[in-house]
């Protein structure tokens, strides 16, 4: 089937697509109330020449007039209502034209060329280029021709819904309907090519298009730069810049940003930089408004924060108020990142002064920042403080900023503290996660603490909170360490219980206290278990069997679990090494014979 008798069979899609679309549309307006009383054909000619082209017109006032020109008899010519319905599509009441258009075919007003292609525009604006390609099917039904910019329209808007195998059958089948593509049309192409990473094809396309004696504009550079550097092809779009600037095209601040980035991104901070200094000294580009703006900086100061060169990024932070570009939430929280990450806190108190001193207020994530990078200097009391000064100013923390500051609070050993914060969250309002409950169960387990922790435990079940591996996996690990098997079994089971599997250091852990509480026979059907169960034991697993018969002086259990290491193609650590070299010297046997055969494939893994 040719590409008119598929459009052509797709037009009588178009009205049942949009009657149910349309129709909610349809409701809502009806039940409107005009502002003003319904006005004379000489005040509706004005308003058609004045209002609708330049663009003044209201949402209210299309409704009161074309109410007002439907109702007329006979009805307005369909240039009138031309007028209303561009200049609603130009702001962008793209569902409005469509009902509008819905109501004038139920009175008789049939569309011309222009409304079709008005409509068209505005089903490709709304994503909907499906329904556009309908349309394009009324065009040729109504014995119309499409033109070049009804094309343009329809293949941006198949490129837009990420539909480049339709926009491109589309463009190639243009000459069927007596239109050649233009430099729009081989932009909307180039660029959904690019964006769906065919980049030889937009090649392709672009190489085309100069043979055709269409020159590329910024437009049409600036997407295929943006496919090189996409595909990290840097010497290729540093290529075709030069090309464009050298072709008489003078890059726009959007061209300089696509090779700004993707220099940042690589860390070519030299090659950015160029770049930068390249763009402030053309006046031209100034005095047309071009000028390095907020992405330009922002990419090249998050790079340089990346690299640790924090002077050069300060340098280019007061470069960029001198110049008038107000840095934005974003430019002042990179800074702060990278000095706090370098724990220059007087520096990034700077930042927070300059951020306040310009009228940007700190966000939570800049102040769950600063606290965090106090708490990581030792700053403890700093960050307490800025706690109290967040809620003194309705900066309302969230769960991150307590969960910061109580495991700083636990590192520090101030457990009691920590216990504090926890009850004044919930006094607050606020609801203690995972997270929260963890750091302080592992924070009293490491201080011995284990009846505490357990009624943490029960405290956190009973509000509904959920337990995951880490909380189950810090209590067994500390019950084991203490030699309370029965409570570490006990919780064990619990977890398997409730549907949370164990995973491989879990396993380990209890292996580990098994084996050193004398209960080799529960410990071997654990690790029969964790087998069957999918958890694949690892180097851990075997040296605690492989140390425990060597302690008990079981060597010839030890050379097994030895030679099932290598079985099972599993490289040895350090432990393993240091356990298999004691164990040779312990061996009296003709097993130490074949595991000294074994050994240097063994430790050649």
């Amino acid at each position: 089937m040719g590409m008119r008798k598929i459009i052509l069979s797709n037009s009588a899609a178009f009205c049942k697509a949009f009657s149910s679309s349309s129709s909610a549309l349809s409701t809502k307006l009806s039940h409107s109330n005009p502002k003003s009383i319904v006005p004379n054909p000489h005040s509706l000619n004005q308003f058609l020449t004045k209002q609708c082209k330049s663009g003044a017109i209201t949402l209210d006032q299309a409704q009161h007039f074309f109410d007002y020109m439907i109702r007329m008899l006979p009805h307005p010519p369909v240039s009138s209502f031309n007028h209303l319905l561009g200049a609603l599509a130009k702001i962008q009441h793209h569902g409005h034209v469509i009902s509008f258009y819905q109501r004038l075919n139920s009175v008789g007003v049939f569309p011309d060329i222009r409304t079709l292609n008005i409509l068209l525009n505005c089903c490709c604006k709304m994503g909907l280029p499906s329904d556009g390609f309908s349309v394009l099917g009324k065009i040729l039904r109504g014995g119309y021709s499409p033109t070049s910019s009804t094309f343009n329209t329809l293949i941006k808007g198949f490129c837009m819904d990420d539909k480049i195998g339709e926009a491109t059958r589309l463009f190639n089948n243009m000459s069927v309907f007596g239109c050649q593509p233009d430099v729009v049309t081989y932009g909307s192409i180039i660029d959904g090519l690019c964006k769906d990473g065919k980049v030889e094809k937009a090649k392709q396309h672009f190489s085309q298009m100069k043979d055709r004696g269409i020159s590329p504009d910024v437009v049409v550079y600036t997407s295929l730069l943006h496919g090189f550097c996409l595909m990290g092809n840097l010497e290729e779009a540093r290529g075709l810049f030069r090309e464009m600037e050298d072709g008489g095209v003078q890059a726009n601040v959007v061209a300089f940003n696509v090779l700004m980035v993707a220099f940042c991104k690589r860390q070519r901070l030299q090659e950015a930089s160029e770049l930068l200094d390249l763009m402030i000294q053309r006046d031209l580009m100034i005095q047309r408004g071009q000028h390095p703006d907020m992405l330009t900086y922002n990419a090249l100061i998050d790079a340089l924060c990346k690299e640790g060169r924090m002077e050069e990024a300060n340098r280019l932070l007061d470069l960029m108020i001198k110049r008038g570009q107000h840095p934005d939430a974003i430019t002042y929280t990179k800074l702060l990142n990278a000095f706090c990450k370098e724990r220059r806190m007087d520096e990034a108190n700077r930042v927070i002064g300059l951020m306040i001193q310009r009228g940007k207020h700190p966000d939570i994530v800049t102040y769950n920042t600063l606290i965090d990078a106090l708490c990581k200097d030792g700053r403890l009391d700093k960050a307490n403080k800025l706690l109290h000064l967040m809620i003194q100013r309705n900066e309302h923390p969230d769960i991150v900023t307590y969960n910061i500051l109580i495991n700083a609070l636990c590192k520090q050993g101030r457990l009691e503290e920590a216990d504090g914060l926890l009850d004044f969250i919930i006094r607050r309002g606020h609801h203690p996660n995972v997270v929260t409950y963890n750091t302080l169960i592992d924070a009293l387990c490491k201080e011995g603490r284990m009846e505490e922790a357990n009624r943490l435990l029960n405290f956190m079940t009973e509000r509904g909170q959920h337990l995951d591996t880490v909380t189950y996996g810090t209590l067994v690990n500390a019950f084991c360490k203490e030699g309370r098997m029965e409570e570490a079994n006990a919780l064990f089971d619990l977890m398997i219980k409730r549907g949370q599997l164990p995973n491989t250091i879990i396993y380990n852990t209890m292996i580990d206290g098994l084996c050193k509480n004398g209960q080799l026979e529960k410990a071997s059907d654990l690790l029969k278990e964790m087998e069957e169960s999918g958890c694949f034991p690892d180097v851990v697993t075997f040296n605690t069997f492989i140390s425990f018969f060597c302690q008990k002086n079981e060597t010839s259990k030890a050379v097994e679990f030895v030679l099932k290491m290598k079985q099972k193609n599993m490289s040895p650590d350090t432990t393993t090494l240091y356990i298999v070299l004691k164990l040779l010297s312990n061996l009296k046997d003709e097993r130490c014979q074949e595991l000294i055969n074994e050994l240097p494939t063994f430790l050649a893994r």
